[in-house]
């Protein structure tokens, strides 16, 4: 079991290291280190938990890079955001051909540091301990 793990380990990391150095070699692809962080995020066995947050401001990205097919553009955001429990974390997630609106709330299935899915939601629908942890707004 252990020497499975491993191996799955190493394989993830090659490909992460892969991912990495082939965006790095197309010009202008700065996105490499959010979407190497994000692959591994999913790959390793890490729990995942869901989370809610303010959905970001306008502007707010922390990085962009261009889409795949080169026609739009990826906007990158790290959102404070509080679990049901009221614990508190800085959480990853990549907009895709769109910036955020700043309105409302998500809800947001994170896997480590990385949002895997997320969703507008209703105010109604976040817990009230995740109002309390984020603040007014």
């Amino acid at each position: 079991m252990v020497v499975r793990t491993w191996g799955r380990v190493v394989v993830i990391l090659a490909l992460a290291a892969g991912t990495m150095l082939a965006c790095a070699a197309i010009q202008g692809c700065s996105g490499a280190g959010t979407v190497a962080k994000s692959t591994a995020d999913r790959l390793l066995p890490v729990p995942s938990r869901m989370v809610w947050a303010r959905c970001p401001a306008p502007g707010a990205h922390v990085d962009s890079y261009p889409d795949a097919s080169g026609s739009g553009v990826n906007y990158v955001y790290d959102v404070e955001a509080s679990a049901e429990d009221g614990t508190r974390l800085m959480v990853t997630i990549i907009l895709f051909g769109r910036e955020a609106s700043g309105q409302g709330w998500l809800r947001i299935e994170a896997k480590g540091s990385s949002g895997v899915r997320y969703d507008g939601v209703d105010e109604s629908e976040v817990p009230q301990t995740a109002h309390d942890v984020l603040g007014a707004g």
